[in-house]
Order: C-alpha cells, then structure tokens, then sequence
C-alpha cells in the first residue's frame, strides 16, 4: 500500500527540486532520479508502518479494560513515582484461551521497597520464585490490565500515543501481579546496566542532591533525579540540550580516547575500532535514545573514514544515521528531540559553513558565532512548533556555557573513576562541575528579569514555516553567491580582502538576522473571533481569542488532577497566550477553577491581568482562596453580578445573572451567566445553573429578547437533565450547542433527556468527549467548528 501523506510533502519538493537541479546542470539523469526513487521507497515503507500500526492499535483496544496475562522479555526499567516501569519487548498477551502478539508494552508495578534507595529493587510477584532482583534479559509473566495510550485531546498537549508510538511501544499495561519465569539476564546488557547504577551511586555519594541529578542527567543520560526546577530553568533558557547525551559527549569521549589510543603507537584501524566500541558501550550505558543513536552512528562514520583515508563528511553521516533511525521506526521522525538533534547538526555542517566563510576564518570568534547563530536560526522553528516558546538570549548563553560543558562530563567522568578508588579523590573531583553547574544556575537566574527573556509565540501554522525555510535558505544562497563574487573579484589580494572585511558590521548583520528569524516567527492578531472548548475531562474551560486579547471563562476539572500544568497551561502556550486579560469564574466548584488556581499559584509563563470572580461567591472557601493567590500575583481581582459589561475589542460581554440583589441557594446557582456578543454571533455561557436558576431569568423583563437571538449555547452543567430545561430551551432555540463532560463519568453526563431535548429543536450538539476540544471560529458572519482529534468541520453557516 503506497501512502503519501501530508508530512511527506517536504522530502517530495526536495527530492523534485533534486532532480530539475541535476537536468539543468546536465548531470548523469541514472544519478538524478535516485532521489524520486528514495522518496517513493520511503513513502512506501511509511504506508507499510501506518498499516502494521493500526493493526496493532486495534489489538491493544481489543485487549483494554480486561484482566489479562502477558509474557516477554525485559528490555529496560526504571523507578519512577514509587512504581517500576518495565519496557517488554516481543511480549505474547493471553486473553482467555487467545494469544495476541504484541512488538512492546510499558508495564507499571508498585514497589515493594522504600523508593529512591540504592538497595535492589524487589517487585512483586507470585510463584515459586525465589528473592531475585529484576534484570535485563529476564523473562516476566505479568497479569493485569492493557490500557492504550492517550492522543493529544488539546492544543499544546502532549501525545503519548504518537511518543511511545515512535519509540514502538504499542501499550500501557498495568500490573498487578509479576512472575519472573526465567531469571538468566544479559549479561552484556544488563552489566552495562550495573555500571550505569554503580556509577549514579558515586555522584550521589559525593556530590550534593541538586549536582548529581544535573550529573547523572549529562554524564549517564539518567534524568530522573533532574530537580524540577533546574530543568524548567534550562529550557526557559535554551540549554536544556546541554543536559541531554549528544554528539558533544560522543565526539568528546570518542576522540580523545581514540587520540590517546594512536599516541600509544595503535594504527588507524585498531584505534578506530577500539574507539567505535567505546561509543557504541557509551551510547547503551546511557539508555540508547534516537539522539544517542544517531552521535553513535555519526562517530563510527568518523573512524571509518580515518580508517579509509577518505575525508569525513558531517552530512552524509547525518544522513545515514537519519534513513537508518527512519528504516527502524519512520515515527520517530517526528519526535520533537529527535529533529531539534538532526536540525543542529544540518545547521553545523550546511549553514554554519556559510556564514563562517563570510564572516571571515582569520576571525577567532568566527566559528562560535556562526555556528551559534546557525543552529539557533535553523532549530528555532523546531522549538516553537513543540514547545511554544523562544528563548530570546538562548543564542547568547550557548556561546558562553558550550566550552564549559567539557569541564562539567570531566568531572562527571572524574567522579566516578577517581572516586572508585578514594573518597577524597572523589570529592575533589567534584568542584570543578559544582561550580560551573553553580555558574550555569546563576547566570540562567540572571536573565529572568531581563526584557523578552522567554517569547510565548504558540505553534506556528504550516505556511508561516514553510516560508520561514524558504527565507532563510534564499538568505543563506545570497550570502554564498556574494562570497563567490568577492572572491572572484578581490581574488588573492590579502590587503584589500582585510580592508572590506567588515567584521564588525557582519556580525550586527547577522545579529539582525537573528532577530529578523524571530520575529518572522511572532504570530499575528487574531482575525474573528476563535473560542475553544477545551476537553477537560469532567469540567469546564472555554478560551476566547481576538486580535491580540485573551479571555477565559472557566478553566477546571475534577476528573484531571493535573489539568492546568498538562493541559491548560501548555495550551495557552501552544496558542501564544502569555496573558489572559480577562479570566471569568463562574462559580466555586473545583471542576470550573482548579486549573486557574494552578496559573495562579505555579505558572510563571502565564499572568492573569484581570479575575472576574462571582458576586454571590464572595463567601465560598474556594473563592476565597483564589483571590488571596491573585492577589499574591498582582492580578486584579473584580467581582461581577448582572448587568456589568466587559468590551474586549470587539468581544462584548455581558453578566446575565445572577444580579446583586438576587439570593442563589445553591454554589451551583450562584453561576455567572455570561453573553457573548461579537457580530451576528451570540453565545451564551451557563456555567452549572440550573432550571431554578433559568426560570428567574427568564421572568425578567427584557431577558427572552435578549436570550431569543443566542446561537450558540454552553450547555449548563455538563448536560446535567436539572438543566437547560424546556422552557429555557424554547426561549433561545440554539443553531448549535457544546456539551463538557468527561467520558465515563459517575453522574452520567450527559443526560439523554438534555440530549433529546436539544435534538427536538433540531440544534446540533458538538461534544467534547467524543471529539476532544471543539474548535469554534466566526469573524461576526460565518461560524465553523472543528473537532480537535479528527479535524473535521461539521458546520458553516452564512
């Protein structure tokens, strides 16, 4: 099955482009087709992959939500969270008398042992088994339930499914009880195991808590004693990449061991050789991710060509470490890591060559510069499409922090051989990555007040990249031309070559440059009006965006513990939303406002300049302790009643009720319901008000005309049948209504009665837990919606 689909679009312009280049230049034609052929070969092992998967999609939904038994080999674990995360690989899974074949399964068992301990790790288990710790190689029989993994439901949220899909794990299975059938391990994989733990346990033993997590993470690939806060620090500033195993530690490790090797009197093929399994060790000792991978295959390249005598080519090994990479699993192309890792190195061998040679070589800041500027002009588009933010002094900090990173995996390295041998050589190894690391801590610190210290730009749409590559590859094709020019015209005259160099303005130039690429970048104002209604699990949360202001009415759950640090939050971001200037609370139920309490209490990316709180909540504990956290956060907190009016641009909106001098019951009826009016589009927002509620508003004078010209409706209270009654129902006749529920809730939202009722006035309903958030557009005529998991547009009307 031949599958061409819309990701494949940029290979196939490259490859046609190829190919019109190699015709014009006259070039050997058997040659030139060899792109197209490429291309349709990976288009076809892509549609290949697409089908196998969404076989094996259908059997992991087969085998969900069933008490079943799974049998396979234990390919890496970890602790994590007080469980132990097991990788299984080639696993056989029965359900009842059916064996299913499953590639990979990520298996969680709780942990007997206390976690975060040095002592072995005893899972449990039934049987006859005698106490073993578990171990590479080891073969598990584990019983409990497969669970597939979650997509992206929205904007900003990360995709399991798409994550884990690329590394070919196929399912979650949630253990409850583990029998390790046989014991034998690996004894090659699992010894490089054990050196990996023996050599955690010295940078703990000498080195302070925060250090070894930065430690472990640079030096081992193990990041999961990475304080929090240090790598929200990192990338905030854009060196998180100095955390993360590269072709940096690769090549650093790598080729000083095989310098020390030819030193000795060793010839180019056993030092090659020598240096090639050093690297390929190094790369499985540090969990073998595609990053690893790739530096592996890159560094290998590097000493066959030494072996050979032919020159190493930074490109071509790039390129053989991407078709291997996408021949094992075309997924992992996109994986964020995964192209911000072959995006550095494309701009180190292709651009930074460029802009080196126009800067000048004599220069020695020359290198540094260009290839500073290079990867952060070619990664950047990469960073803002998976995580939504700039660091605007990144370039800067990469320039100053790169050279010392040596010094930080020397001492790493130090640590753990000297400290093998003495604790005070240990410790003395130490200092040298304390105080650096403790000079990274700082100066990152530095920046935080500094102006445009982080850009919430959002995901950029496919146009806005697709012409941000074209400039700046026109960009890097003009400078080369004039360089050629100059060269030609100037030739070999050394003195007239130093008087028109112009250092000093190429590199404002390309200062310029730099900020032009962000620029570029920054999204423009929002045309219309665009509202989402989030998928927030049992909860509201609705966002409303026009020209450049933000307003959010709601924004919680109480089935997502975590909604606002993995769904709203990366959200707003992924939107470019760096502030909410309006952000309405219905009413003091934890499902309409725990992910506000989060941006208040925990975000540092998003402000909330304006909390309109309920008038009838001043009392209500939860309302409360909302405003105490606005307040602690500078923001202005307004409680709003019926009758007040909010003009956001061209957004009106309109508190129906309930008034001042109204008495609610219930948390439920003190419910601000809000109009919003923006052209001839009219929505009304009901929070959880319920038929009490609707009948006093109703009965106000004036209020069924106002009602009578709303086309869009918010169903109240998630669909509950004590809403949105008939009466009220009758009163707006809504073209189109939104349903926030979670799936499977306990009170069974929402109620088939709602349901009907909307039905009977022949109002379409668009439910967030069918079609994960609902996207509604309208430029005060035309009104779309689109379903977020699918894309697909149910409904335009003129």
């Amino acid at each position: 099955m031949l599958v061409l689909t819309s990701w494949l679009l940029v290979p196939a312009f490259l490859a046609a482009g190829i190919v019109l280049y190699g015709y014009w230049r006259g070039r050997n034609r058997l040659w030139v087709l060899l792109p197209l052929l490429f291309l349709y070969l990976g288009a076809a092992r892509a549609g290949y992959d697409c089908k196998r998967w969404e076989e094996r999609e259908r059997t992991i939904e087969e085998l969900s939500l069933d008490f079943v038994e799974t049998e396979g080999r234990v390919s890496s674990f970890e602790e994590k969270n007080g469980s132990l995360q097991i990788v299984l690989k080639n696993t056989k899974v029965w359900k009842q008398e059916t064996c299913y074949l499953v590639p990979g399964l990520m298996v969680s068992v709780k942990l007997l042992g206390e976690p975060g301990t040095d002592t072995l790790l005893y899972p449990k288990r039934t049987g006859d088994n005698k106490d073993i710790s578990l171990r590479l190689g080891q073969l598990l029989k584990v019983k409990g339930e497969v669970q597939p993994f979650s997509s992206a439901r929205n904007p900003g949220e990360f995709d399991s499914k798409g994550y884990y899909k690329g590394l070919g794990i196929d399912g979650r299975f949630l253990g409850k009880e583990l029998e390790i059938l046989d014991p034998r391990e690996d004894p090659l994989l699992d010894g490089i195991r054990q050196v990996r733990e023996w050599g955690r346990s010295l940078l703990y033993k000498y080195t302070s808590k925060e250090d070894a997590g930065v430690l472990t993470a640079a030096v081992l690939g193990d990041t999961g004693g990475l304080p929090e806060d240090i790598k929200s620090l990192y990338q905030k500033n854009g060196i998180s990449h100095l955390l993360a195993i590269s072709g940096m530690h690769m090549s650093f490790l790598g080729l000083s061991f095989y310098r020390i090797l030819r030193k000795t009197g060793l010839g180019l093929g056993s030092a090659g050789l020598a240096g090639a399994v050093l690297v390929v060790l190094y790369g499985i000792l540090t969990g073998s991710g595609p990053s690893v991978v790739r530096a592996v295959i890159m560094m290998s390249v590097a000493f066959l060509a030494s072996y050979l005598g032919r020159t190493y080519d930074l490109l071509t090994s790039a390129s053989l470490a991407l078709l291997l990479l996408g021949l094992k699993s075309p997924m992992l192309l996109m994986n964020g890591g995964v192209q911000l890792s072959f995006g550095a190195v494309y701009a180190i061998g292709g651009a930074s060559p460029i802009l080196e040679k126009w800067l000048g070589r004599k220069r020695f800041l020359s290198g540094a510069i260009s290839t500073g500027v290079a990867v952060q002009m070619v990664t950047m588009p990469i960073t803002l499409y998976h995580f939504f933010q700039i660091p605007f002094y990144g370039l800067f900090l990469n320039l100053l922090l790169i050279p010392l990173m040596d010094w930080v995996v020397c001492s790493g390295i130090g640590i753990i051989f000297l400290g093998s041998f003495s604790p005070l050589l240990g410790i003395g190894a130490a200092g040298t990555g304390h105080y650096i690391l403790a000079f990274y801590e700082w100066i990152c610190k530095s920046m935080e007040g500094l102006p445009g210290y982080s850009l919430t730009f959002g995901r950029p749409e496919f146009g806005r990249l697709a012409a941000y590559g074209l400039i700046l590859f026109a960009g890097l094709a003009c400078l080369k031309v004039w360089e050629k020019y100059e060269e030609k015209r100037i030739g070999e005259n050394k003195e007239e070559k130093k008087k028109r160099s112009f250092y000093g303005l190429k590199v404002l130039t390309l200062a310029g440059m730099y900020c032009f690429c962000i620029l570029f970048l920054k999204p423009g104002p929002v045309k219309g009006l665009e509202t989402v209604f989030l998928d927030v699990g049992q909860g509201d949360g609705i966002l409303l965006r026009t020209g450049r202001s933000a307003v959010l009415v709601d924004g919680g759950s109480s089935s997502k513990k975590s909604l606002g640090k993995y769904s709203l939050e990366p959200c707003l971001k992924s939107m470019g939303v760096p502030v909410i200037h309006f952000a309405f609370i219905s009413h003091g139920d934890q499902d309409h406002l725990s992910g506000v309490a989060y941006l208040l209490e925990n975000s540092e990316d998003i402000k909330i300049e304006n909390l309109m709180l309920p008038y009838h909540g001043r009392e209500d504990e939860e309302i409360k302790k909302l405003e105490e956290l606005a307040k602690r956060r500078g923001t202005n907190v307004i409680y709003v009643a019926g009758g007040d009016q909010v003009q956001v641009e061209d957004l009106l909106i309109t508190c129906l009720y309930p008034g001042i001098e109204d008495r609610p019951e219930t948390t439920n009826e003190e419910s601000e319901v809000l109009k919003m009016d923006y052209g001839n589009c009219r929505m009304l927002f009901t929070g959880d008000m319920e038929e009490r509620g609707e009948k006093e508003l109703l009965e106000r004078p004036g209020e069924r005309k106002i009602l009578a010209d709303v086309n869009v409706l918010k169903v109240a209270h998630h669909g509950s049948k004590n809403s949105s009654g008939e009466a009220f129902l009758d009163a707006i006749k809504p073209r189109w209504a939104v349903v926030s529920y979670g799936v499977g809730n306990s009170y069974g939202h929402p109620h088939q009665e709602v349901l009907d009722r909307l039905k009977e006035r022949e109002t379409e309903v668009f439910k967030t837990g069918e079609g994960g958030a609902i996207m509604m557009w309208t430029d005060g005529e035309k009104i779309r919606f689109e379903s977020f998991v699918d894309g697909e547009k149910f409904s335009r009307y003129n």
